[in-house]
């Protein structure tokens, strides 16, 4: 019902690749629209977009799944570092890429993203403290926005839209914070990052720590080997500035967000704030936390059958 392949393409920095998945439908007729997805904050595309991606796929669209610089199997150093410029660069390049192929429709480009690329924070740990992102549906509804991008259609579930709750300055918070700066100081002179846990248990050091996040990430995790769990430190620094939403009003094109009404680390009222502002915008709500829309739990093949809806309706085939 369709094929996989890898292929490597050149990110904009000289020798660092990124690597990419393309499924393509069996039944092809002419140039096909294209769906471009990444992970979100710490993940990569081992992590459940498989799933995504072959159904899509067996509907007819064509995918490119790939891994932001620094991130699975894509090339860059230090590794596992957060720069948001970097990602968003990324995607740009990927959506330059699929313009260029002649089995794509350079007029059907559609942008997927999760919770960071979708964008999402963490609730009670200290990066939603100073009201920051930290998974990835935010990427899809900023560069939706992009009038020179001419993306076609966006989908975003669980997106972090850029609001959060105010700091609390507990213990957990303060040692990150000092983590973050130690981090900051040892990269600007040259020496290796200051790892901490991209997920950890309220209370703990980490970046995303309210309750369920360390086993939620765990539940879209085939094999332990494909998420290490560990983002540098002054990636921190990158996330407060980030605020998808305010981008939302420029969105031309068609999007969707899948939005949870229990989500503790993207809060749907940031959902709620986009489908508001953005003039063609669907909101879809769900009940359940954050991870359960993902692959293997309760509510995927709700936001998979919205999502493929959605599709039919603003991109025929």
């Amino acid at each position: 019902m369709f094929s996989k392949s890898t292929i490597t393409i050149p990110s904009i920095t000289p020798e660092w690749a990124l690597d990419l998945w393309r499924f393509l439908p069996a039944q092809q007729s002419g140039p096909l629209p294209v769906i471009i997805m990444a992970h979100g904050f710490s993940a990569n595309k081992r992590m459940g977009l498989t799933e995504y991606a072959e159904a899509f796929a067996t509907e007819g669209y064509a995918c490119i799944v790939f891994d932001y610089r620094r991130w699975g199997a894509s090339g860059g150093k230090p590794r596992h570092s957060v720069y948001v410029s970097e990602q968003l660069d990324d995607y740009r390049t990927v959506v330059k890429y699929c313009r260029q192929q002649p089995e794509f429709d350079p007029q059907r480009v559609i942008l997927w993203g999760s919770s960071f690329s979708g964008t999402s924070c963490p609730d009670a740990s200290f990066v939603m403290q100073l009201t920051l992102p930290c998974r990835l549906g935010g990427h899809a509804i900023t560069l939706a926005s992009e009038a020179n991008l001419n993306i076609c259609t966006a989908i975003a579930q669980c997106p972090w839209t850029g609001i959060g709750v105010g700091p609390s300055f507990e213990l957990p918070f303060l040692k990150t914070l000092g983590y973050a700066i130690l981090d900051m100081l040892k990269q600007t002179i040259g020496l290796s990052p200051v790892y901490i846990p991209a997920t950890a248990l309220p209370g703990e050091v980490g970046i995303l720590t309210p309750p369920g996040s360390k086993s939620g990430m765990a539940s879209i995790v085939k094999e332990q080997s494909d998420y290490p769990n560990e983002v540098s430190a002054s990636s921190f620094f990158e996330l407060p500035w980030y605020q998808p939403h305010l981008s939302a009003k420029n969105i031309n094109c068609p999007l969707l967000v899948v939005a949870m009404r229990s989500d503790n680390l993207c809060y749907i009222q940031g959902a709620n704030k986009v489908t508001n502002e953005a003039p063609n915008a669907t909101l879809v709500k769900l009940e359940g936390g954050h991870f359960d829309l993902y692959p293997g739990n309760v509510c995927h093949k709700e936001a998979l059958d919205a999502q493929v809806k959605f599709l039919k309706e603003k991109v025929p085939l």
